[in-house]
């Protein structure tokens, strides 16, 4: 039987986040309350579902971006659907070109949780999709598989890291829960952390929005380490269906004897496994690794730079390497997509683009 695409309203919304948990990887960034997040940033979300039978056998939340010549339309870690079902997928795909044109979108992006594999990218290329060389989403992460008893875990980590989260604890590192009040410090130590690895942060409107919608959902919990009642480190967490991962960290300068990240990550997973997930997406290290990983040669010891510090902390929980197969775009207007193309890689993501057109369109407003 063919197939069918609907645009989802708000009513649908639990149908949709039921079919979005659905699928084995974290899928947040297409759950509905992600749009709703975005769309307080001046996104527009469009969430289409593909039917067969009743049945729905995919989804995509394509956000879409006003900028002050067209738009760009951007589906993070999505669609989800089989991408070998081809009748499924070109419906879904022809709704979405129609969707974002109609907005007079420049390009369409699309991050599919797809493993790099030859046939994975051969697959997207089949659909009229190519590929790009910088992604909003990290391409390699590490996922740690959470177990029935967090026991098991604990005793499944190198006993270094398990040294270091009972020695944060004997030297006082205290790990409370945040509230709305705490947000300005989380930011404060976004703001050391991003200079002392150089590298761009979100704006604390971002931060704040964000925690509101999945505070409100229960999906996220501020996490904050504290040292003779001194706030050192902060950790953001969240939660979707069986899954979880953690977005962002922060810690002021010096204290690294006191260990407080091995805590407050495992405090993290803790909470995680209390939620019922049963995987964590540590979110993010060099792409470099999953290279060299797919090609199965050894990962460099002693790497400086970039994500390097990040991988080598996170590879302390045994989470399994995973290297999805980045950003692929359809393009619609050629012309200003060099521009736009251009300008996102000068500026490293969609978002940060996206908000220097509001700067320039508006005369000034958050980055």
């Amino acid at each position: 039987m063919a197939v069918t695409v609907t645009e989802i309203r708000p009513p649908e919304r639990e149908r949709w986040n039921r079919f979005a948990k659905s699928f084995p990887t974290f899928s947040l960034l297409q759950s509905f309350e992600w749009g709703e997040f975005k769309e307080a940033l001046g996104w527009v979300p469009v969430r289409l579902a593909v039917r067969r039978d009743d049945q729905w056998v995919g989804i995509a939340q394509v956000l879409i971006k006003p900028l002050p010549v067209g738009s760009i339309a951007y589906i993070p870690r999505g669609p989800l659907v089989d991408w070998q079902d081809r009748e499924a997928v070109l419906g879904l795909l022809e709704a979405i070109h129609q969707r974002a044109q109609a907005q007079g979108a420049i390009f369409l992006r699309v991050e599919p949780p797809l493993l790099h594999h030859p046939t994975n990218h051969a697959l997207l290329r089949s659909y009229g999709l190519r590929p790009v060389p910088y992604t909003n989403q990290p391409r390699c992460t590490m996922i740690v598989r959470l177990p029935e008893r967090m026991d098991d875990l604990l005793k499944r980590l190198p006993a270094s890291t398990r040294y270091n989260i009972r020695l944060s604890r004997r030297r006082g590192v205290e790990i409370r829960v945040g509230t709305a009040q705490d947000l300005d410090t989380f930011y404060r130590l976004m703001q050391i952390t991003g200079r002392r690895g150089r590298f761009p942060i979100r704006t604390a409107l971002y931060y704040r929005r964000e925690w509101e919608t999945f505070h409100r959902y229960g999906q996220t919990r501020l996490l904050i380490a504290c040292y003779q009642g001194r706030p050192i480190a902060a950790q953001i967490p969240f939660v979707f269906g069986a899954h979880a991962a953690s977005f962002h960290a922060g810690s002021v300068d010096g204290y690294r004897n006191l260990k407080a990240g091995y805590l407050m990550m495992w405090e993290a997973m803790k909470w995680a496994h209390a939620q019922g997930c049963r995987t964590f997406d540590l979110w993010g290290i060099p792409d470099e690794v999953g290279e060299l990983t797919a090609a199965g040669r050894p990962i460099p010891k002693g790497r400086r730079g970039g994500l390097w510090g990040v991988y080598y902390f996170k590879r302390a929980f045994r989470g399994d390497v995973v290297y999805y197969v980045g950003a692929y775009d359809h393009v619609y207007r050629p012309w200003l997509y060099r521009a736009v193309a251009f300008a996102t890689e000068r500026l490293g993501s969609l978002d940060r683009m996206a908000q220097l057109m509001d700067r320039l369109s508006l005369g000034g407003g958050p980055a």
